[in-house]
C-alpha cells in the first residue's frame, strides 16, 4: 500500500508541477529538481518524459497487484 501511495503521489505531483521538478525534488533528486525547476522542465519534454514515466510505472505496480493468485 505504501509502495503505491508513493507512486500516485509521484504520479500526481509530475502532471500537475512537473515543469517545476515537483517530482524530482519528492524522489530526493534535488539537483536534477533544480535543474527542472530552471529550464521549465527542459521546455516541456523532460515534464512530458518524467509524467509518462511515473504513470507507467503506477500501471505496472497496479497490475502486478492485481495478478490473480
Amino acid at each position: 500500500m505504501n509502495q503505491w501511495r508513493y507512486l500516485l503521489t509521484g504520479t500526481i505531483l509530475s502532471w500537475c508541477l512537473g515543469y517545476l521538478g515537483a517530482d524530482r525534488f519528492y524522489r530526493g533528486q534535488i539537483a536534477l529538481g533544480v535543474l527542472k525547476l530552471i529550464t521549465m522542465g527542459a521546455f516541456g519534454i523532460w515534464y512530458l518524459v518524467d509524467a509518462i514515466i511515473w504513470t507507467v510505472q503506477l500501471g505496472k505496480y497496479n497490475m502486478e497487484e492485481n495478478q490473480p493468485a
